[in-house]
């Protein structure tokens, strides 16, 4: 019986140790993607600074 139990006490931790890598990789990309957006922003705004001649 006590066999029974360490296997079964194995298989989560090996389906969250795949849902933690899953869950790794989509924060690398969400940091990307707000990169991305955040890098957008400035440029726009810079953009509309320099229209209003602001700056």
């Amino acid at each position: 019986m006590r066999r029974l139990q360490s296997i079964d006490q194995q298989g989560p931790k090996s389906l969250d140790v795949k849902r933690l890598r899953e869950l790794e990789q989509e924060n690398s990309l969400l940091k990307l993607l707000y990169t991305d957006l955040l890098q957008k922003f400035s440029a726009m705004k810079d953009g509309v600074i320099r229209s209003e001649g602001i700056c």
